[in-house]
């Protein structure tokens, strides 16, 4: 599995503390480098300027002054030079964004995990910025919008109403040295674009082999969660992670064994989203929990209901494992040995036993002359001096056969013809359990497209038929009490609903 790249957005309500945070020595055991693209000045400006906006608006909730990038770098960066690597990736985002960018890049304390921090401003810098200050008391009803008199905004006990806002006489009432917001960066596509930028960037100054992707959420896998700080969910986030990762190697296995990654989906989508989606909504119906959140789809794993998750990606995996193994068997398997070397290793065998025949035949015959010689029985064969002659002919023939027997020992690394008799009956055990394999293969192959179709056809019957029992049980089952939701058995109640 190629890894993939990380990049996480945030929002910043203090803009000079986070600055000071991420440049400030003091506070970064491992800071390499900071890059700013224009002057301390214009960071406390826009800070001012977002506070004041967020004054005039009357908005309920906290003023977001910035918003920060954290761009992970992969293990090659910390042999570069990190100045020109920070500078880089930050004239990047400035280039393709036109805002001004200040950041810093960092190793955490154990040196596992350099990263740069890249804040940006949501507003362009004018060119001629103008400071309103204001020569009196202005007064901001609820709506934001300029009243005349303090008499306006104030309430029948004369105190100023909730939301009103008083800029004093000499505080700036408008400032004009930034451009509104840019809409674009509020925009969810905003951080696809910016994951897609900087992992292409990061690519370019890595091997092929060291490459990295954006996740996919529509891909065949399953993200894993961060884990941050005295996070309360730390635990079960982690068992969480481990299923999820389960279920990857698990696709990794798929991939190898050249199963489409259409039907990988297929399988993740019924077994996995589908129930998780259908979960969230009996979650939305019993205490308003999912349906808030759009992202609940693949993380609502994390909770009260994470057993019911991960019983669900366990019973994804045995699915998934059902298909590899119809994909398994149509692949033939690899020989034992390199056929060609089997071939000549039995070629040589076979040499073996004709000269050890053959020499078992001349000591026979050598055996036989010798007892001719002792009956004396050489007078009917041409007598002694001709069986002589014969009996060292044969010694001839024994020593060429001898030397030449162990020539071929040599070369099939055995001590004794015996021994590579076994070795080689062993070898050909193999070999024809191997091309009973290939035949297996072969069939299963003919076959494959057949089982595949009826796999999937089944897996996808039984996810409408959990469907239809599960929306059976939902018309029964709409609502439930808190008290309801605190009892220990109502969570195995919830269990065997997604199941």
């Amino acid at each position: 599995m190629a890894r993939n790249s990380f990049i996480q957005i945030s929002k910043l309500g203090n803009l000079k503390g986070r600055i000071d945070y991420i440049t400030n020595p003091k506070r970064q055991e491992n800071l390499y480098a900071v890059y700013n693209t224009t002057d301390d000045t214009f960071w406390h400006d826009l800070a001012g300027c977002n506070r004041l906006e967020f004054k005039k608006s009357g908005s309920a909730g906290k003023c977001i002054e910035s918003r920060e990038l954290i761009i992970a770098l992969p293990e090659p960066f910390c042999n570069i030079d990190k100045q020109r690597v920070l500078k880089d990736f930050t004239e990047l985002f400035r280039k393709t964004y036109g805002v001004n960018c200040i950041a810093a890049m960092h190793h955490n304390k154990t040196k596992t995990n350099l990263h740069i921090h890249l804040i940006f401003s949501e507003r362009e810098e004018l060119k001629n910025g103008i400071k309103k200050i204001s020569t009196r008391n202005m007064f901001y009803d609820e709506t934001g919008k300029h009243v005349r008199t303090k008499k306006e905004i104030l309430d029948d006990n004369g105190n100023v109403r909730k939301g009103c806002n008083i800029i004093r006489k000499g505080q700036v009432y408008e400032y004009n040295r930034f451009s509104k917001k840019k809409v674009e960066f509020k925009a969810r596509s905003f951080l696809k674009g910016v994951k897609s930028l900087y992992t292409e960037h990061i690519n370019s100054f890595l091997n092929d082999k060291d490459k990295l992707q954006v996740f996919n959420n529509k891909d065949v896998y399953l993200p894993t969660k961060k884990i941050g700080k005295n996070n309360p969910k730390a635990e079960q986030i982690r068992k969480n992670n481990q299923v999820r990762m389960k279920w990857n190697s698990t696709v990794d296995e798929a991939l190898f064994y050249q199963v489409p990654k259409k039907h990988i989906r297929t399988i993740k989508e019924e077994n996995i989203l589908k129930n998780v989606n259908k979960f969230g909504k009996t979650e939305t119906k019993t205490v308003g929990g999912l349906r808030k959140n759009k992202s609940s789809r693949e993380s609502a794993g994390v909770g009260i209901f994470a057993g019911v998750f991960e019983k669900t990606v366990e019973m994804a995996c045995d699915c998934l494992k059902g298909l590899i193994r119809i994909f398994r068997g149509a692949i033939a398997p690899k020989p034992p040995q390199p056929v060609k070397e089997y071939k000549q290793y039995a070629k040589m065998v076979d040499e073996l036993l004709e000269n050890h025949r053959a020499l078992n035949r001349v000591h026979m015959a050598i055996r036989e002359a010798k007892d001719q010689i002792d009956r004396k029985e050489y007078r009917m064969f041409g007598g002694k001096k001709k069986l002589k002659d014969e009996i060292s002919q044969l010694e001839k023939r024994e020593k060429t056969a001898r030397s030449l027997e162990n020539r071929l020992l040599k070369k099939l690394n055995g001590d004794s013809v015996d021994g590579v008799i076994r070795k080689f009956n062993r070898m050909r055990m193999e070999m024809d359990a191997y091309k009973d394999s290939v035949d297996r293969a072969e069939d299963a192959k003919e076959m494959l497209d057949e089982n595949v179709r009826e796999y999937m056809e089944n897996v996808q019957e039984k996810a409408s038929a959990r469907e239809k029992s599960k929306d059976g049980r939902e018309e029964k089952n709409t609502t439930y009490t808190v008290k309801e939701l605190c009892k220990s058995d109502f969570k195995g109640k919830l269990k065997m609903e997604v199941q």
